[in-house]
C-alpha cells in the first residue's frame, strides 16, 4: 500500500511532504482518509477538509492526554510546590511519589492501547461520541483478540520506532557535539549535518504515517466491527 501509494507517485508524495512541514495538521486528514479504509492509497487534495479532519484528530489526541496531564501534574505539582515552600530536604530530594510514577505509566499504557482503535472509529462515522466510545472500543479489541492485538501494536512499534529513534538519536547526538564543533570553527558542519537529519526525517515522515495507518487500519477491519 505505501509503496505503490507513495512510493511509486513522487507528487503524492511531494504532497504529504508539505502536509508535514504545514505542522502536521494535513498530515493527520491524510491518515483520517485511509483510516476510512480508502484504497488505494488516496491523492492529496481538498486541503480544507485535511486540515478541518486533521484538527479533529489532534483534539481526539489532546482529549485522551488530559488522564496523563492530571497525573504528570500531581506527580511533578507537588514537586514544585514543595520547592516554592523551601521544603526540600537536605539531599535536594527530588524523587517523585513512585506509585503515581507508576499510575502514569499505566496511563500511559492503557492510552496507547485504546487510542488506534478510537481514532479509527472516529474516522469512520466522525462522530466525537464514538471515539470516546469505551464499551465498543473494548468490544473491538476483543473481536480482533487481545494477544492478535499487542502483537500488532508491538510489531508497529519496532518497525515504525526503530528508524526514527535513530533519526532522532542522530540529532541529539549532533547537538551535543555542536559546542565542540563550533568552538572548533567548524559550525557550517554542523548545521549541514543537522539540516541533513531533519530532512531526512520530513522526507520519511509520510512513509512512516501512511505504513502505520494502513496497518493499523488492517488490524481493525480483521475485527469486522458493526458500524
Amino acid at each position: 500500500y505505501t509503496k505503490e501509494g507513495i512510493l511509486g507517485n513522487m507528487n503524492r508524495w511531494a504532497g504529504l511532504i508539505l502536509a508535514v512541514i504545514c505542522l502536521g495538521i494535513p498530515m493527520n486528514g491524510y491518515v483520517m482518509r485511509i483510516y476510512r479504509g480508502t484504497a488505494p492509497a488516496p491523492d492529496v487534495d481538498r486541503w480544507g477538509t485535511l486540515f478541518i479532519d486533521g484538527i479533529k484528530l489532534v483534539i481526539v489526541g489532546l482529549v485522551y492526554s488530559i488522564p496523563i496531564w492530571i497525573v504528570w501534574a500531581l506527580i511533578y505539582g507537588s514537586m514544585f510546590y514543595t520547592m516554592a515552600q523551601g521544603n526540600l530536604d537536605a539531599g535536594g530530594n527530588w524523587e517523585p511519589n513512585t506509585v503515581l510514577l507508576l499510575l502514569m505509566y499505566i496511563v500511559e499504557i492503557a492510552v496507547a492501547i485504546i487510542m488506534p482503535v478510537a481514532s479509527i472509529r472516529f474516522a469512520r462515522t466522525d462522530s466525537f461520541a464514538e471515539a470516546f466510545n469505551l464499551g465498543a472500543i473494548i468490544d473491538t479489541i476483543r473481536k480482533i483478540g487481545w494477544i492478535n492485538y499487542l502483537i500488532a501494536l508491538i510489531l508497529l512499534t519496532l518497525v515504525i520506532g526503530i528508524p526514527v529513534f535513530l533519526l532522532v538519536f542522530g540529532i541529539i547526538i549532533v547537538g551535543s557535539a555542536g559546542l565542540y564543533l563550533i568552538v572548533g570553527g567548524k559550525a557550517e558542519l554542523l548545521f549541514g549535518i543537522a539540516g541533513l537529519l531533519i530532512l531526512a526525517m520530513i522526507i520519511l515522515s509520510p512513509l512512516f504515517a501512511v505504513f502505520q495507518a494502513r496497518y493499523l487500519t488492517r488490524v481493525y477491519e480483521s475485527a469486522k466491527p458493526a458500524e
